[in-house]
């Protein structure tokens, strides 16, 4: 989209490159995903597929992250809050979420490159290990594989050791 990346002065805040997007699995059970990949690796495609199953965009494109007693928040940038790019059709507004906990970084990957049966792995945002799993942007069950994952992250139960 163009944007040029604005370094916040505030050291518990970074800015980086992806799409972020707020889940809701009931009223108690909400939480932000951040979406990461190269140019083209469906970003943005994912997003809309999750918002037109009930997720609220946060932010496309740049993501606004803010370290607050030890969680990470998910927040749009100003100038971007509330626009999407919609491959195809053009720039679309949405109703943007407020700033949000993260719980989840979903890399996009190769469908080759998805591991079968993934290790636990982490990602470093502002000093917090925030999980991470490796999933392709257009397998049609990505969207419920997030859901799941977040799922599981709050009912470690449900995964087999």
């Amino acid at each position: 989209m163009g944007i040029t990346r604005k370094a916040p002065p505030e050291p518990n805040k970074t800015v980086l490159h992806g799409t972020a997007v707020l889940l809701h699995a009931g009223e108690l059970h909400s939480g932000a995903v951040f979406i990461r990949g190269l140019s083209g690796a469906g970003k943005s495609d994912l997003a809309l597929r999750l918002i037109d199953a009930g997720a609220q965009l946060i932010c496309d494109d740049q993501v606004l992250f803010e370290q607050r007693n030890g969680k990470i928040y998910a927040d749009s940038i100003d100038t971007i809050r509330g626009l999407l790019e919609v491959r195809g059709v053009g720039l679309m507004r949405f109703a943007a979420a407020p700033p949000s906990r993260l719980h989840l970084v979903v890399d996009l990957v190769r469908r080759e490159d998805v591991p079968r049966l993934p290790d636990v792995e982490t990602i470093d945002i502002l000093g917090a290990a925030i999980p991470r799993v490796r999933l392709h942007a257009f397998d049609m069950s990505t969207p419920v594989k997030i859901r799941k994952k977040l799922e599981a992250l709050r009912q470690p139960e449900l995964m087999v050791d």
